[in-house]
């Protein structure tokens, strides 16, 4: 029997027998009853939960291609997982237990189209990280390896599809070593990306001097870097325990322990949901950081005096503006209609001068979007003028706020955390 090829369906197993993992012990009265059995297959509960979890995710803070390919990603998964799941209780019914009757089963083929694009979104998405740090010929590079190794990725995962649906069941001996040769290409894709992402990310910061040392490597480090090695790890486990069981390399006392895969198949079963989860912590960290360094910027006090800055202005606009009552007036009727937001200085407290010297650290640590007039003028011409005041964008998140790919993961508008 050859691997490779893909059209050769001899077998004496049928979906009723143990090894094949598709009826045995599954003897359904009707459909509707198994389908709702199969839910405890924790392969498509796995499949279920991530699909619910990710969407939910998704519409709240998902934003840019990263997200959108973590959610079509877990669509498939959950497609794909819908339809096995479906199809077994069609074939599995009591009433179709004839070994001799083995028509083929259609949907495993198309089911296995679902599977290809779920699985392969893993280094796609890390294709999208790396392109994050560089866009150079090295990474074009790798960019379009991940791209030609989807091709013979497809061939294997479709020759899987029509094993099953010529077969009518869902593994055996060759079909396990096509998974082999699927999860084998997998591994390549992402160690390959893995490998280019730390170099990039190392490369980055040996570029930037960041503030306190935070930068988007303490992020990537405590997290991100953790998942990619796990999802490599993973994968190339999986490739190498399928390939060995279905081949004659080692002892049929080790192929006794073949549920030895189970965990592992688990584990990557949910590979989305887990690199959503990893996402969604990242953009909360690197936002709550960003917020803390904006908060401890404002806080300093660009004209004089401490404390927050808005209060100090608000504090000293209230206080100039009871003194002007007071001391002239002339000018009440005026100083009456003033918003909260208008303040005349006293020109004896005030200079220009110390203005004009705060004005440029004024636009360097703030930002919110209000409009504070001042009186600039020694002559109480009244002439205003407006200060711009936002947020200051923490320095060390410069690079998360680029238009690049990696910024879909922190970047979401109107979106909260709090």
């Amino acid at each position: 029997m050859s691997l490779f090829n893909i059209f050769d369906i001899s077998t004496n197993l049928n979906r009723f027998s143990e090894s094949t993992n598709t009826c045995a012990n599954k003897n359904y009265v009707n459909i509707i009853d198994g389908f709702f059995r199969q839910f405890q297959d924790s392969f498509f509960y796995a499949n279920v939960i991530q699909f619910i979890l990710v969407i939910l995710m998704y519409m709240s803070v998902g934003n840019g291609r990263y997200w959108k390919v973590l959610f079509y990603a877990s669509l498939c998964g959950f497609l794909g997982g819908l339809i096995e799941n479906a199809t077994i209780p069609i074939i599995c019914q009591e009433s179709a237990r004839n070994p001799s009757n083995r028509k083929p089963v259609i949907t495993f083929f198309i089911n296995e189209i679902f599977w290809t694009l779920c699985e392969y979104s893993i280094p796609y998405l890390n294709l999208i990280k790396m392109k994050a740090f560089s866009q150079g010929k090295v990474a074009n590079s790798i960019k379009y390896t991940i791209y030609i190794l989807f091709i013979p990725f497809s061939i294997f995962r479709l020759s899987i599809g029509y094993q099953r649906m010529m077969k009518g069941y869902l593994i055996d001996s060759k079909i396990q070593s096509l998974h082999g040769l699927v999860f084998g290409i997998m591994a390549i894709s992402d160690i390959l990306c893995t490998v280019f992402i730390l170099y990039y990310v190392k490369k980055h910061n040996e570029q930037e001097t960041l503030k306190d040392g935070n930068n988007i490597h303490n992020y990537i480090k405590h997290s991100s870097y953790t998942i990619l090695i796990i999802v490599d790890i993973v994968s190339l486990v999986l490739s190498i325990l399928h390939i060995l069981l279905s081949s004659g390399l080692i002892s049929d006392n080790f192929k006794k322990y073949d549920g030895i895969t189970t965990p592992f198949h688990c584990l990557k079963s949910d590979f989305i949901l887990v690199l959503a989860t990893d996402a969604l912590l990242f953009k909360y960290g690197a936002n709550a950081s960003s917020y803390q360094d904006s908060s401890g910027n404002n806080s300093k006090t660009p004209i004089g005096g401490s404390g927050n800055d808005s209060y100090y202005y608000r504090s000293r606009a209230s206080n100039n503006y009871s003194n002007d009552i007071s001391n002239n007036a002339k000018e009440k009727s005026y100083n009456n209609n003033k918003t909260n937001n208008t303040t005349t200085y006293n020109n004896s407290k005030y200079n220009n001068n110390n203005y004009s010297n705060s004005k440029s650290i004024v636009k360097k640590y703030t930002s919110i979007s209000s409009s504070y007039m001042y009186d600039t003028n020694y002559n109480n011409a009244f002439q205003k003028q407006t200060i711009e005041i936002k947020p200051y964008q923490s320095q060390q998140f410069g690079f998360l706020y680029q238009q690049n790919e990696y910024s879909d993961l922190i970047n979401k508008k109107n979106t909260n955390f709090m």
